[in-house]
C-alpha cells in the first residue's frame, strides 16, 4: 500500500474511537516504523451534552462507565494511549456518535435492536445526511492541508453503519477535490461476520483488493493498542472466542499466503458517471 513510505503524509479517517486501530493498526504503524508521517483523524469524537438517548446510556453502561461520566472523553483518551502506542499522531474531530444524534423531529437517530449490544438506526431516519457529509469533508479539508497528505485511507463502510457511510462519502468527496488518491480498508471486526459488500457514491469505484501482510511485531503492536480501548473490549470479544482469535483467523482465510494481513482497496473516481 505504500511503496515509498518515507515520501507518505498519510491521512486516515475514521469513523469512531477505535475503528482505524481495529481495521488498519498493523498497516498504520508499519508505515509509521518506515518513515511515512501517519496521522488518524477520527470524525465522530465530541462530547454531548446530556439528556442521553436511552441506547446511549444502555452503552455507557455496557462500557463501564456511570451516567455522569464524560464517554467521550473517556474514550478520545483511550484513543490517544492506543495511537501512541502505534507511533502515530492523532486528531479529533467535532461530531457526535450516532447513538447522540436526533433526527430533525427530535427522536433519537439510534435505538435497540434484538440480539445482544446491537443497535438500529430509526425507521424513520433519511437514507444519508448530504448536510453532515458536507461539514464533515470541509473538515476532512482543513485536515489534510493542515498534514499536506499525499494519500488518504478511510473504511469502506461494510456493515452499513450510518456513520461509517458519512464518514467515508466525506473523504472520498474531500480527496477528490484536493486530488489526493484514496484506499479503503476492510472494517474489522464487521467483515468477519458479514459479506464484504461495498457501495460507494455515484462516480466512485473500488478497485482490485490489496491484501498488505502484516509482520509479526507490528500484528503483535496492534493488538495491544486496541486492548487500550479498555471500554470496548467487553464489546468486541464474543462468547465463545475472542475478537483477537477472529481477526486472526479473518486474516488467514483472506491471505494468499498465510499469516496476518489487512485489506484495503484504491478508489477510481469518474466525474463523468451519471
Amino acid at each position: 500500500m505504500f511503496q515509498d513510505p518515507e515520501a507518505t503524509r498519510l491521512l486516515a479517517i475514521s469513523p469512531h474511537l477505535d475503528d482505524a486501530v481495529l481495521s488498519i493498526g498493523g498497516g498504520l504503524a508499519q508505515a509509521a516504523q518506515d518513515g511515512a508521517k501517519v496521522t488518524v483523524y477520527t470524525v465522530f469524537a465530541g462530547t454531548a451534552p446530556p439528556p442521553y438517548s436511552p441506547v446511549a446510556e444502555r452503552m455507557h453502561a455496557v462500557w463501564g462507565l456511570s451516567p455522569d461520566d464524560d464517554a467521550p472523553l473517556y474514550r478520545r483518551k483511550e484513543d490517544v494511549a492506543a495511537l501512541d502506542h502505534l507511533g502515530v499522531s492523532y486528531r479529533h474531530g467535532r461530531f457526535l456518535d450516532s447513538i447522540y444524534r436526533t433526527l430533525p423531529d427530535g427522536r433519537w437517530l439510534a435505538g435497540h435492536a434484538e440480539g445482544g449490544r446491537k443497535l438500529s438506526v430509526s425507521e424513520h431516519a433519511p437514507d444519508g445526511d448530504p448536510d453532515l457529509v458536507a461539514e464533515i469533508k470541509d473538515d476532512i479539508k482543513a485536515m489534510i492541508d493542515e498534514c499536506a497528505s499525499t494519500l488518504v485511507v478511510t473504511c469502506a463502510a461494510i456493515g452499513g453503519h450510518p456513520d461509517h457511510e458519512a464518514a467515508r462519502d466525506a473523504a472520498l468527496l474531500a480527496a477528490r477535490e484536493k486530488n489526493i488518491p484514496i484506499r479503503l480498508w476492510e472494517d474489522l471486526p464487521y467483515a468477519v461476520f458479514r459479506p464484504a459488500s461495498v457501495e460507494l457514491p455515484q462516480g466512485f469505484h473500488l478497485g482490485s483488493p490489496d491484501f498488505s501482510s502484516v509482520a509479526t511485531e507490528m500484528r503483535t503492536r496492534k493488538f495491544q493498542a486496541v486492548e487500550c480501548y479498555v471500554s470496548q473490549l467487553a464489546m468486541l470479544d464474543g462468547n465463545d472466542v475472542s475478537m483477537f482469535d477472529r481477526l486472526d483467523e479473518h486474516a488467514r482465510k483472506t491471505s494468499p499466503h498465510g499469516g496476518y494481513g489487512e485489506t484495503t482497496w484504491p478508489v477510481i473516481c469518474k466525474e463523468d458517471d451519471s
